[in-house]
């Protein structure tokens, strides 16, 4: 969605001066590099801030330069105790409202930023945040046999059955998914690795060798030869690796509802999505001993933190194993998590434990 679109969204909602730093931030994040998908996340957050500042009978008079740390203040605990968002969800919020007041600043349009100290909203702020939710081994085989089942259209079957397996053993987004070009995929074949531009327009190497993938899921022939085969019986002027029925290239919404669709057929009783296969390639890429940071470059984490909460799949198995003897694994808990914590400081991650 480009700028003017967005703009003219809230052009008549905000008052005309907040319009114009909104359009002169979104601007600025594109000059940056940002990607369109992040610039949209911005302004959605943004957004949540001047509809809360224009309901707010206190705030609704204020212009953004007489903004004090107690008014964010208000805002924060507006996302906890009334929108009841996550923690992770009211941290992106934060940052995002932090960049476009320090943009304001640089600007000189504000003479200082009125961001609180983070100890004054911290303790507001409850850790709502849960561990990545991720399919099993028999899970995904059941994924898999759905698949066969449900579609009788040999189109259809085979690019879901590949959109799916390739979100299982890339890890790949579901915008990077949907950018895909047949050129790409042609040069898979060749290099046995997958080149994506994710977020921040950072490029980077995903190794994945489809004969090996093919024969994994049983099948004798190549998924991409498969696919492109039967890609070919539907008419279609552009470029894209998955497209429609009608030839258009899959929209995220699309590819979202069909999964919505094949779990439920496989009646998995968990709530799985696009990004919720990326959490099942780490946890299991992880399982089988990758190496952390090579995980967090197949992702493109920019943060190796980020990375780590795969790692709570491992930290089950022990418990599971711990258990099952006769050891008092309380003890040997306590022991691996001083090692683990030990590990995240300092960063260890030749060592896997």
């Amino acid at each position: 969605m480009e700028i003017k679109s967005l703009i003219e969204k809230i052009e008549n909602d905000y008052d005309e001066e907040e319009v114009a730093y909104i359009k002169s931030f979104l601007e600025a994040l594109v000059s940056s590099g940002k990607s369109k998908n992040t610039v949209f996340s911005y302004f959605r957050d943004l957004k949540v801030f001047f509809d809360f500042k224009k309901s707010n009978p206190l705030l609704k008079k204020y212009k953004l330069e007489k903004l004090k740390a107690i008014n964010i203040t208000m805002y924060y605990s507006y996302l906890v105790a009334d929108k009841q968002n996550s923690a992770v969800s009211i941290k992106r919020k934060k940052y995002v409202l932090k960049l476009f007041l320090e943009y304001l600043f640089e600007m000189e349009i504000l003479e200082k930023t009125p961001i609180p100290k983070e100890s004054v909203i911290k303790s507001k702020i409850k850790n709502n945040s849960k561990m990545p939710t991720y399919l099993e081994i028999e899970e995904i085989q059941k994924i898999n046999q759905s698949i066969r089942e449900l579609y009788k259209d040999e189109f259809i079957r085979s690019r879901n059955f590949f959109i799916i397996n390739l979100f299982l053993h890339t890890g790949l987004r579901i915008s990077e998914l949907v950018s895909l070009d047949i050129k790409d995929m042609e040069k898979t074949k060749k290099t046995d690795y997958l080149t994506v531009v994710g977020k921040g327009n950072k490029e980077r190497i995903i190794p994945i060798n489809v004969d090996e993938l093919s024969k994994e899921l049983g099948d004798e022939d190549n998924l991409i030869k498969v696919y492109l085969d039967d890609r070919k019986s539907v008419k279609s002027n552009t470029d894209a690796l998955f497209i429609s029925k009608k030839g258009g290239r899959l929209t995220q919404r699309y590819i979202q509802m069909e999964l919505k669709k094949i779990i439920a057929y496989s009646n998995i009783d968990k709530t799985i999505t696009p990004h919720k296969l990326r959490h099942t390639f780490a946890t299991h890429f992880l399982k089988n001993g990758a190496n952390l940071r090579i995980v967090q470059e197949i992702l493109g984490h920019s943060s190796i933190s980020t990375t780590q909460i795969y790692t709570h799949s491992d930290k089950q198995d022990l418990v599971n194993a711990m258990k099952k003897s006769n050891i008092k694994y309380y003890f040997l808990w306590i022991c691996y998590q001083l090692i683990n914590n030990f590990y995240t400081v300092y960063n260890l991650s030749k060592f896997k434990f």
